[in-house]
């Protein structure tokens, strides 16, 4: 502590704020001498716990030499109501004066990337210094060296899983398309005797991450100790990666980035193989989605970040694989965690066989070609005979299993009685099925919150229909949903029908 400090009463309030903040009433702040938005730091009497606080200043919600705490407050200091905390307003901190510098489009050093980000994991930096730092680092950019210091930092100021077996494998899709190849991958890659302890996300903007559609079939709340357990008993585990603080500076930063959509290349990078490296991957596969409905629209950005996903992988000593995949349309004919699930355990279980499935075993053989399990070339046709012999469904419900879930078959997933079908109002082409639209309809449906909503495509591009066949369904689990998704879908047709007959002449 430094500097005036007082001793006040905990209050405490049943409220998740999202961030690290106190209410002080207004005699207390000028007192110390605080305005809203300066940090504090505050010590437990009880617990000897510390933390950095924002404040936030009141008249009557915290009655003076009172302090107000949220959830996330609460649970840092393990503190409850009346018990007593010193408080003290905090100087400025160097980070902020780097924060600066790359705003002005200067380098930063290793020493100044690793003291800002152990102040964002520490929560000494305000939310409005935290987005001026990544909205500098969206404008100025990271060079390479930057990059991978970042990338360093991330793993530095992060838990790490260390196993006793190996080698440990893993891949990362940087997104925007649907689909849950690595549900496909992890039981191929398992089955073969190699390690992926796979730490997933949940969505942010699409109808299901990895994570949602896992938990469909197990629980993907995993400790540190359960993660290590089944994969060293299994070889493979899905969880979720929120679960476990493996890289939590990149976790908030990742709050950060998402209201304005800040996408930073050099964070992307560090971000994903920080979290790779924590886990203890040797050998990772990195998909990168090209194409207008992907979040890399260009193949000269693909081509750039993939090269740096392998320099700066080897600077940590790791081996990476980028590989550039198509991002122009579906990835299998399922939005919705729900609706993905089951989707994924009818290519497990030899039902389909599409470009998702494709997609899968080409990332998996690339694993198996990087970790030496296969020759150059010959991965896909591994993973593909993998997936067909039926050991990759095998092993996918002793994973299943091993995280304590009971749905491991297509058919114990039932859709909801709740939906629309949308028809073809005439003869066609399906010319083009549009990821972004059909996300959006999920997700007014309710997905990935609601685990049943989604939209299931019958069709795929290329494909000829006739009027009246079904060309999507949408599920809800209310109606006030399946509504909103309805009308939206109206309004903004997901597809694009190029109609056989283009004129009639009498």
């Amino acid at each position: 502590m430094s500097g005036f400090s007082q001793s006040l009463k905990v209050k405490t309030f049943n409220i998740d704020s999202g961030k690290v903040i106190c209410v002080l009433n207004e005699i207390d702040a000028k007192e110390l001498g605080l305005f809203p938005g300066d940090r504090v730091e505050i010590k437990s009497k009880r617990t000897g716990k510390n933390c950095v606080a924002i404040v936030d200043i009141t008249s009557s919600m915290v009655a003076e030499n009172n302090i107000g705490f949220f959830n996330e407050t609460t649970k840092l200091l393990g503190v409850k109501t009346h018990q007593l905390v010193d408080v003290s307003a905090t100087p400025m901190i160097k980070s902020v004066d780097f924060i600066k510098k790359k705003m002005r489009g200067e380098k930063l050093s290793k020493e100044e990337l690793d003291e800002i980000v152990k102040d964002i994991s520490d929560n000494r930096l305000s939310d409005i210094e935290a987005s001026a730092f990544m909205s500098a680092v969206y404008m100025k950019g990271f060079d390479i060296d930057e990059t991978a210091d970042m990338t360093k930092a991330l793993i530095e100021n992060g838990q790490k899983i260390s196993f006793d077996v190996s080698p440990v494998v893993d891949k990362h899709s940087v997104g925007g398309v649907n689909g849950r190849a690595t549900m496909i991958i992890v039981p191929i890659i398992a089955s073969q005797g190699l390690y992926m302890p796979k730490t997933s996300s949940r969505s942010i903007t699409s109808a299901a991450g990895t994570a949602d559609a896992m938990e469909v079939l197990a629980p993907v709340n995993i400790s540190f100790e359960k993660i290590k357990k089944i994969t060293k008993e299994v070889g493979g585990v899905i969880s979720w990666g929120g679960s476990v603080d493996l890289a939590p500076a990149d976790d908030k930063i990742i709050k950060i980035e998402h209201p304005l959509a800040l996408d930073p290349e050099g964070q992307v990078i560090a971000s994903v193989l920080a979290k790779k490296a924590s886990v203890g991957s040797k050998f990772v596969v990195i998909d990168l989605p090209v194409g207008v409905e992907a979040k890399i629209k260009d193949r000269k950005i693909a081509v750039r970040m993939a090269r740096k996903f392998v320099e700066i992988g080897k600077e940590i000593g790791m081996e990476v694989e980028a590989v550039i995949t198509s991002g122009d349309e579906p990835s299998g004919l399922a939005f919705g965690p729900a609706l993905e699930a089951k989707y994924v355990l009818e290519i497990l279980e030899g039902k389909r066989f599409d470009n998702l499935a494709k997609k899968s075993c080409e990332l998996a053989g690339a694993i198996f070609e990087l970790a030496g399990l296969a020759g150059t070339t010959k991965g896909y046709k591994k993973a593909v005979a993998i997936l067909k012999s039926g050991e990759a469904l095998k092993k996918m419900k002793e994973i299943i299993k091993a995280q304590g879930g009971k749905i491991d078959s297509s058919a114990k997933i039932i859709y909801s009685p709740l939906n629309q079908v949308f028809k073809a109002e005439e003869d066609g082409i399906i010319q083009d099925l549009k990821v972004h639209g059909f996300t959006k309809v999920a997700r007014l449906a309710g997905a990935p919150a609601n685990k049943k909503a989604g939209v299931l495509l019958h069709k795929e591009e290329g494909d000829k229909i006739k009027k009246g066949e079904p060309i999507y369904t949408i599920f809800a689990e209310n109606k006030v949903k399946l509504a909103s998704a309805i009308s939206y879908a109206k309004g903004n047709p997901p597809f694009v029908l190029k109609t056989v007959v283009l004129k009639k002449i009498k």
